[in-house]
């Protein structure tokens, strides 16, 4: 096997410099570090990551113990330990014992030479003292989960219990009396909890009831016990509860080919996941999630407690309307688009109505709402947030007009987000549809990359870190460039899109906002002079250096990234979703825009007010604003801000950037208003803040002439950009 003093002596370098780059540290060129990597590579060199530990004293990696992968309550686990440690740069190692003491016992022996940061374990042994013994760590650092042994010092599980009362509610409200409970009969199992929860509720209501109790042993055949389970039953079952979505499977399929009566209801715990199963009434656990508590227990923080989700309850089918009726729905193409068209066949099965997409690209609909009077026909409008008070009075109806309970509605949203995307003088006019912000996304493998921190820092003589401010983002930009540097893994830094004034404007303000400027000034809009020539000086050099798009919208810009061309791009969040290979995400991070104050995007839902159909709009108001709903909206690829897609794993680990939006959203700025309350044309303010940042690209103006034409041409047009 190859050593460190043959990588050095084909390396030409001396012993200690291979050490230093095998271990990433020291003072080490860019140039060395290639050359030992090359020859390690050609040498077939492994480090020896046992021995790295031994003298560092602790290793990023987490061993992970549980029972099983198969069961929906661990695999959940670990695939939300596995999303959000990866990301803060921990390796897990997974252990299966299949609830086998000896194989456990075994594993602790393994899991007690590696030092390991923390240890995460779903136990089938009776006391924590058999890891406590064997591995010489903090005992905080070794975290029971669902099951807990005696004298276990840091233990997490989910509200079983309550679930069991919650269920027994289910079933009394159904008048169900003779009850089936399958579950496990392991004592230390959530399984006790859930069936205590069960009885206590019962007993406490003075509720009668029978109940048949099938319990399994780990090593026992769940499946053949499910068969067991009818041909016990000397008299017919009402319901029958399970712990989980696999015995809830068994059941089903011992009763179609084991019994001769038609399957009862079936009561069982789930994950938050919208999967949807005939006969099956799920309670959903917050299984995946469990896992962002555990991630905060390893790092020291303190635990938000996580509330049962309770009862799956899609929209009921109601009665059909008098008469057929279509809504005409006017939206832009977007993902958030495709992912409603996808699930209008569910409105029309619960009640009976169509819908019409009118897709239209978002200069036709500002054309459209403009003359609303003259397309009557048109009933829903996804309104863009920055033209919403613009149009509110004068084109759409207040949503209290509607059959709709709007403080439970607008309950599930931010405080910012309802204040940018609901309410217009203290009347809501519109429901949030797909609220979004600006965020940076940056190719994480890139800026982890040894030999490129090494290739930055001599460069530029500083670390290469995610930029803050644009000064920093334009240096990293430069340096990505090939162009402007060979040695660049990616054709450019970043891009900018100019073949659309509105995207123009945007790529401006971003910059001129972080500078500290403001479009409203004494209600007045004016740009300050010395901050947008300073905005245009750092403008123009990014310029220079980056991608330049002649595109009319991002998703040209979305896909240069999803192709490895960029190391870093600034997009509106809900636009984001383009991206289609999920490759690429791995490899993907996020964070707040340079200067943290991101432009607001996306937009709302409204009702014209030359619609009559107030009935039908609300029914879909009411669909589509639903909790299910608005999860399959995010599991397909569109955006809301609902608070409860922040509670579903599935759909934090396809879309994690969420969390960052949510965090920012404080900081989000679109001036579409002034302070007296009169309100902005905001769309022509930035048609007309584009189209001379345009003409300035092309050279035509000075930035001096540009700022002063731009400024006459609203302090012109103020009248008709203000009411």
């Amino acid at each position: 096997m190859p050593t460190i003093k043959d990588i050095a002596t084909m390396a030409g370098v001396s012993h200690g410099t291979v050490s230093n780059v095998l271990n990433g540290r020291g003072n080490v060129s860019a140039k060395k570090i290639k050359l030992v990597e090359d020859a390690a590579q050609k040498l077939g060199y492994q480090l020896n990551l046992q021995a790295k530990i031994l003298k560092e004293g602790s290793a990023k990696t987490i061993s992970v113990v549980l029972p099983n992968i198969t069961s929906e309550q661990y695999s959940n686990l670990y695939d939300g330990l596995f999303s959000n440690l990866n990301l803060k740069g921990y390796e897990l190692a997974l252990y299966l014992t299949h609830d086998a003491k000896e194989l456990e016992l075994k594993f602790i022996q393994t899991i007690a030479t590696k030092r390991d940061s923390a240890i995460i374990v779903v136990t089938c042994l009776d006391s924590a003292e058999d890891y406590y013994q064997t591995i010489k760590t903090d005992k905080n650092k070794i975290i029971f989960v669902y099951r807990k042994p005696v004298d276990a010092e840091q233990f997490i599980s989910l509200n079983f219990e309550q679930a069991g009362k919650d269920i027994a509610d289910a079933i009394i409200r159904n008048g169900y009396h003779n009850i089936g409970v399958f579950t496990n009969s392991d004592k230390k199992s959530y399984s006790n909890l859930l069936k205590k929860g069960l009885i206590d509720q019962f007993k406490q209501l003075n509720y009668p009831f029978n109940l048949h109790k099938t319990e399994s042993l780990p090593v026992e055949s769940n499946y053949s016990l499910a068969f067991s389970f009818f041909a016990e039953q000397s008299e017919k079952l009402d319901a029958i509860v399970t712990s989980d979505i696999e015995r809830a499977h068994y059941i089903r399929n011992a009763n179609y080919f084991g019994s001769l009566n038609p399957c009862p209801p079936i009561y069982t715990l789930s994950n938050k996941n919208l999967f949807l199963e005939d006969s099956f009434y799920q309670y959903q656990m917050n299984y995946a999630m469990l896992s962002i508590s555990i991630v905060d227990m390893i790092e020291g923080k303190s635990l938000v407690p996580l509330d049962n989700q309770g009862f799956l309850a899609l929209p009921e089918k109601s009665p059909a309307l008098d008469c057929n009726q279509t809504i005409n729905f006017l939206i832009l193409p977007s993902p958030s688009t495709e992912a409603v068209r996808k699930l209008l066949p569910h409105f029309k099965k619960v009640s009976g109505i169509d819908v019409n997409l009118i897709v239209k690209p978002f200069d036709e609909i500002y054309r459209l709402v403009s003359e609303l009077e003259q397309h009557k026909n048109i009933d829903i409008i996804r309104i863009d947030m920055a033209s919403l008070p613009w149009f509110a009075r004068s084109s759409f109806k207040p949503l209290n007009e509607l059959n709709i309970d709007l403080n439970e509605m607008l309950s599930h949203y931010s405080t910012e987000i309802i204040e940018r995307f609901s309410y217009i003088h203290e009347t809501v006019y519109a429901i949030p549809f797909d609220p979004s912000i600006q965020i940076l996304f940056y190719r994480r493998d890139l800026f982890n990359d040894p030999l490129i921190k090494r290739l930055y820092f001599e460069r530029y003589r500083q670390n290469l870190d995610i930029p803050t401010n644009f000064t920093e983002f334009g240096k990293v930009a430069e340096f990505f460039n090939q162009q402007l540097n060979g040695e660049s893994p990616v054709e450019f830094g970043s891009c900018v899109t100019l073949g659309n004034t509105e995207i123009v404007a945007s790529e401006f303000l971003l910059r001129y906002y972080a500078h500290g400027g403001k479009l409203i000034e004494n209600e007045h809009i004016i740009l300050n002079q010395d901050i947008a020539l300073k905005t245009l000086q750092e403008f123009s050099q990014f310029n220079q250096i980056a991608k330049n798009l002649d595109a009319s919208w991002w998703q040209e810009s979305v896909k240069q990234f999803e192709q490895g061309h960029l190391a870093m791009l600034i997009v509106y969040m809900n636009l984001f979703s383009y991206i289609s290979c999920k490759n690429i995400l791995p490899l993907i991070g996020y964070t707040a825009v340079p200067g943290n104050t991101p432009l607001f995007g996306g937009g709302s839902l409204s009702m014209s007010k030359y619609s009559q159909k107030n009935a039908a709009v609300a029914k879909f108001f009411n669909w589509f604003f639903s909790e299910e709903i608005s999860e399959q909206i995010a599991l397909l690829g569109g955006s809301t801000a609902r608070d409860n897609i922040f509670q579903n794993q599935q759909i934090m680990n396809s879309y994690p950037w969420f969390n960052i939006a949510h965090e920012n959203y404080p900081n989000g700025i679109r001036e579409n208003h002034l302070a007296n309350g009169k309100c902005i044309d905001l769309r022509q303010v930035e048609n007309i803040i584009g189209k001379h940042i345009k003409m300035w690209v092309k050279q035509a103006f000075s930035s001096e002439q540009t700022i002063e034409l731009l400024n006459e041409e609203l302090s012109q047009n103020s009248e008709l950009l203000i009411h």
